[in-house]
């Protein structure tokens, strides 16, 4: 009969001593919000840690978790769309220099121009990746946001 009675005692000190589910919320949410505000400073990859950290933490913060699966989409988000303006510049100087190349009079260096097309195919190509991509965490982040408010 004592190994169960330690046992028990053992039991509820434990629970005695866990926190309580507010405060477990209340942590994580404050977590979330640090990684919000990494993610506005365009410190991306701070952020998804931050919320990873939160998770692994806070594993019974369900509200805080799932306000973390639209703060992880935000951030890819707002990473494409960086991505797109600085893809942009770089697909307008290769298109400048593809201009420069082929502005040269009698100009016999077809491998030269050639190569640049090559460039600013594949360029274009990761542009409209990167546009997909956008598309999609826009659509998901509504999805997850419905999900998460079912008065919408």
């Amino acid at each position: 009969m004592k190994p169960n009675y330690t046992l028990f005692c053992s039991l509820f000190a434990l629970a005695a001593c866990s926190p309580n589910e507010g405060d477990v919320e209340k942590n994580a949410l404050n977590m979330l919000n640090n990684a919000r505000m990494l993610m506005q400073n365009r410190e991306y990859h701070a952020a998804r840690d931050t919320i990873f950290s939160m998770r692994q933490t806070y594993p019974k913060a369900f509200q805080a978790r799932t306000a973390g699966i639209i703060v992880l989409d935000s951030i890819e988000l707002m990473e494409a769309q960086d991505s797109i303006l600085v893809l942009g510049n770089l697909l307008r100087m290769e298109e400048d220099f593809l201009n420069s190349l082929q502005s040269v009079k009698n100009s016999k260096d077809y491998d030269a121009i050639l190569q640049q097309k090559k460039t600013i195919f594949h360029l274009k190509q990761h542009i409209d990746e990167v546009e997909a991509k956008v598309k999609f965490f826009l659509r998901k982040i509504d999805i997850d946001q419905e999900k998460g408010n079912p008065t919408k």
